[in-house]
């Protein structure tokens, strides 16, 4: 349990935040996208079928948004 807690957050989760198979999947796209990943790459990764259901899930960070 201990060994979880801190991969989740080395992962950027917060600890009282609730650990989803959705709030990972959001977190992986949003970090690929802050990597510069193209989406064709992230569906691949992420096993998504088509650009808008990779879109909902990756807000612009603010570090992009100053880009």
């Amino acid at each position: 349990m201990l060994k979880a807690m801190g991969m989740a957050k080395d992962a950027g989760f917060l600890k009282h935040k609730r650990i989803t198979n959705h709030s990972v999947r959001k977190l992986l796209v949003q970090k690929l996208r802050n990597s510069n990943i193209p989406p064709t790459e992230t569906m691949a990764i992420t096993g998504n079928k088509n650009v808008q259901s990779i879109t909902n899930y990756s807000n612009i960070s603010v570090e992009q948004q100053q880009k």
